[in-house]
Order: C-alpha cells, then sequence, then structure tokens
C-alpha cells in the first residue's frame, strides 16, 4: 500500500491536456514498399509518396477501382464459339512463331544464344527467312507454308542431307510490308560486343530497337530488373507507347534480379506479366541458360504457357571458328502440331565483321543425341532419359555401347565425356554388377 509521502512525490498529470493517441497511418510510400514485397502494385500512377518518418501527413486515400463485372455475360456456349469471327494470327517466322507467342530459348553458357536471339528479330522484322525457316506472312497474304511442307513437295531435287541456306541481307521493306517493330532488351553482354554482331547482321536496315544496361546505366536511367513490378510496368508503357510487336528478353538470369529460379511462386508475377503481353498479341522471346542436367534452368513451372522451347546443343568442333550449334525443339511449336525437324547452324564473321550463316538439316540419331547430351555435361542416365523422353533400358544400352566404344568415359552410375591420352581414348571399367537399370528397352 502507498504511503501518504509516496502519494505526495508521485507526478501530478493533467488529465485535461492530454491528447488522445493517433493510430498509425500507412503513407503512399508504406504501401508501396508493401506492394513490391508483394510482387506487384495497386497504387495508382502519379500517386504521391512520402519519405518515411518524416510526419508528413498520409495522402488522401485513392479512390477504391470499381469492382469488376459479374462472369455470366461473357460465357460462350459452344454453338457461339463455333461462329465466332476469330482472325487468324500471322505467322511471323515459318510455321511455328506466330503472333502473341511466348517461347524460350535456352543453351549452356557459350554455344550462341544470343547469336540465334539477335539474329531471330531482324528476319522477323523484315519478314525474311532464317536459315531453312522461313519468311513470316504478310499480314495481306496467305501465312507461310513453312519448313517440313516445302521439303514435302513433290519434284524437289534437294535431300535432307544437302539442303543448305546462307543468310541473304535485303533491303528494308516499305509500305504495307514495313518492319515489324521489335524491342530487344539486352541485360548482360556488353555494348560494344552488342554493337559489333548488330553491325555484322545489319541490323540498321530492320526494325529492331535495342534497350541496353549499360546505356542505361550511363545515363542514369538505372537498370531494368523485370523482378520487380515497376519495371515490368515501365516495360508495358513502353511497348504500348512505341507499338512494339515483338520483345526480346536477353536473357532471363540477369533481367530477373533477386528471383529465385528454383521456386514457380518467385516466377508468378513475371509469368502472370508475360500472359498479359500475351493477350495484347505481344511475341515475347525470353533467353535463358541450361543447367548442369542440361535442361533449362529452373523450375519447370514456367514452361506451362510457352508455345514452344529451343534448345541450341553445341556442334562446334575443336578447329572450327565462330559459333555452331544444333536447334532441337525441347517442347514443339502449339502452332504447328507436329515437331520440326533438327538445323545444324554455322555463325561466321568475315575480316570486315559482316555475319555469315549457313544452315542445314541436322542429322543425328538418337544414340548420337546421347552422346551429345554426356558431352554437354549431363552424367544421370535418369536425366538423359527426361531429356529425350525415353525409357531407362534404353538410355542403360546405350550407356554401355558407348563405354565399350570409348564414346564416353565414366561407369553407369556417372556418364562423362571421353578421356584421352594425346589422341589415344581410354577406356572405361564397366562393371555390368553396377548395372541396376531397367532392362526394358523400347
Amino acid at each position: 500500500m502507498k504511503t501518504n509521502e509516496d502519494q505526495e512525490t508521485a507526478p501530478q498529470i493533467d488529465i485535461e491536456n492530454i491528447q488522445a493517441a493517433r493510430p498509425f497511418t500507412p503513407t503512399a510510400a508504406d504501401l508501396a514498399l508493401y506492394e513490391r514485397m508483394r510482387g506487384y502494385s495497386t497504387l495508382p500512377a502519379g500517386t504521391a509518396t512520402h519519405t518515411l518518418g518524416t510526419g508528413s501527413p498520409a495522402p488522401a486515400a485513392a479512390t477504391p477501382p470499381p469492382p469488376r463485372p459479374p462472369l455470366a455475360p461473357y460465357v460462350l456456349t459452344a454453338l457461339q464459339l463455333k461462329h465466332m469471327k476469330i482472325p487468324k494470327r500471322p505467322a511471323l517466322l515459318d510455321r511455328w512463331l506466330c503472333e502473341g507467342d511466348l517461347g524460350y530459348i535456352f543453351a549452356p553458357r557459350g554455344v550462341g544464344k544470343t547469336w540465334m536471339a539477335m539474329s531471330l528479330p531482324r528476319a522477323i522484322s523484315q519478314r525474311t527467312p532464317l536459315g531453312l525457316w522461313a519468311a513470316g506472312s504478310n499480314p495481306s497474304s496467305s501465312s507461310s507454308e513453312g519448313l517440313r511442307s516445302s521439303q514435302s513437295e513433290g519434284g524437289s531435287e534437294s535431300t535432307a542431307d544437302t539442303t543448305t541456306s546462307t543468310l541473304d541481307l535485303d533491303p528494308p521493306p516499305s509500305g504495307a510490308d514495313a518492319c515489324v517493330p521489335v524491342l530487344y532488351i539486352d541485360g548482360e553482354m556488353s555494348m560494344e560486343l552488342t554493337q559489333y554482331r548488330s553491325n555484322g547482321l545489319q541490323m540498321e536496315y530492320s526494325g529492331v530497337q535495342y534497350l541496353h544496361h549499360e546505356h542505361l546505366f550511363e545515363k542514369g536511367a538505372s537498370t531494368v530488373n523485370i523482378g520487380e513490378a515497376e519495371d515490368r510496368q515501365r516495360i508495358t508503357n513502353l511497348i504500348l507507347e512505341s507499338g512494339y510487336r515483338v520483345l526480346i528478353l536477353d536473357n532471363l538470369s540477369s533481367l530477373a534480379s533477386g528471383v529465385d529460379e528454383n521456386k514457380g511462386m518467385d516466377y508468378e508475377p513475371i509469368s502472370h506479366w508475360l500472359l498479359d503481353l500475351r493477350r495484347r498479341k505481344i511475341t515475347v522471346i525470353v533467353v535463358h541458360h541450361a543447367g548442369r542436367n542440361g535442361a533449362m534452368r529452373g523450375h519447370s513451372k514456367r514452361e506451362d504457357a510457352c508455345a514452344w522451347i529451343i534448345e541450341l546443343r553445341d556442334a562446334r568442333q575443336d578447329d572450327e571458328k565462330g559459333a555452331k550449334f544444333v536447334s532441337h525443339f525441347t517442347k514443339p511449336s502449339r502452332n504447328t502440331g507436329d515437331p520440326l525437324p533438327d538445323l545444324l547452324w554455322h555463325y561466321t564473321s568475315d575480316e570486315q565483321g559482316n555475319t555469315h550463316i549457313k544452315c542445314e538439316l541436322a542429322v543425328n540419331s538418337d544414340y548420337e543425341q546421347f552422346i551429345q547430351h554426356v558431352m554437354d555435361g549431363v552424367t544421370s542416365q535418369k536425366d538423359i532419359a527426361e531429356l529425350m523422353d525415353k525409357n531407362k533400358g534404353t538410355i542403360s544400352k546405350w550407356a554401355r555401347r558407348a563405354l565399350d566404344e570409348r564414346r564416353i568415359s565414366g561407369g553407369v552410375h556417372k556418364l562423362l565425356p571421353p578421356k584421352t591420352v594425346g589422341n589415344m581414348s581410354v577406356k572405361s571399367h564397366y562393371d555390368p554388377d553396377e548395372d541396376d537399370s531397367d532392362e526394358d528397352a523400347e
């Protein structure tokens, strides 16, 4: 119990002057930070922001968006769908690349991803062929029949083993055939090398324009990170304002900082953004790296919404110059209904810096593809079986054969490229007791 002395020394509180406690009201900056952490932003454009801790009064709450309309009026019956006039999407290159597609190109480092990624938009922009891929369709004409149908025509003297093509540079189209505007966002390569390759491909005659990470940094405009909602919106605004029809993202690792490739939920905001671009008829091509297992690196969830996936397999010999690789559709294009043949590409540059592209049909048996996967660093029979869509028994028999032929080294549990001493291959030890794979071959 308090004594009279304690009561006399206790501080006196002026109850009349007590101010009511002010509740915490988040500022626009607080809300923006919260929404950015969630992966997207709901603040309206132009909303003023205030620095945290300044004591500035919070801005007036933004007017909430109107409720979304009910879905019932938009439901189609099968009969209504049957009689709808749906315009055919124009083909941008051959039959496999159409307007509004989302596709991926991946390969290990140094194989030639950027060569392919830079030559594709030039062919798309000018509606010209690229290698053995036919030119895209003119909006006023029927679409191209494409590579496979042109090879199957009767009376053709060319064969699958000898058909070749070299890049033919034409003047820019005009009038109704004007260039298709393409935006190429480069997030990794040096600007000097980008300029060299662009000049070699004579991109100045195309409708391709660049948004380069080094140029952005030097001009003080910061870099681009599609992992942030603000930058995704900046790119969308640029596309809509400038009228681009094709977007090239080179490459995913350098342009999506802070996104865990192995977590599907981390990539989901980017996936929704890419779907939004697709709904706007914007074609998006994403360049990415291969993982250690030879497949496209990261979570497979990103592959669900794409129209096609192209893998580039290194085919260059030690004494060859330039980039040489085989293009293979690991996910066949939804536009063709059937897989397109593998093509062998060889990019070289002459003394003047001009780029020459040679393309021919790649003739590789399944067994040779198995050898190539091992050469590319895929060590597990299980991983190769998944990549090639073969059962493990078939892969096991190829592994035993390749080990006996000294085409590869290691053992059945870990496949390795061949070891050499001088020019002699060293045969690896094969122990049948180690082979615990399935024996059921195709």
